[in-house]
């Protein structure tokens, strides 16, 4: 979490553990289109002991999904070559809703 750097407004590029606590609960109050991954770090950075909400999407979470997925859907497996296709664009929608990297 401390390489996490503010992608946008006057501390764009700062790591978020230098931003205001003030600031960041302000990001988290009124921007309501940042990543729900940035949502998350300024949220656990702000309240350091509190854990995680059950069932957050996370990169883990997606990728255990695609695992599985892909064992169930994959050409070599039985599955269709559209319904392999369907996986990997889920996939990809839910790396991005988890804020992480889709490629």
């Amino acid at each position: 979490m401390d390489c996490t750097r503010m992608p946008f407004g006057k501390h764009r590029g700062r790591p978020l553990s230098e931003i205001p606590a003030d600031y960041l609960r302000w990001v988290v109050d009124n921007c309501h289109n940042i990543s729900p991954r940035l949502r998350a770090e300024i949220t656990q950075l702000l309240n350091p002991g509190a854990e995680p909400p059950a069932g957050s999407l996370t990169t883990s979470v997606c990728n255990q999904w695609y695992r599985t997925m892909a064992v169930r859907f994959h050409p070599d497996k039985g599955g269709s070559h559209e319904a392999m296709k369907a996986v990997n664009a889920g996939r990809e929608l839910l790396l991005q809703l988890a804020g992480g990297d889709a490629a």
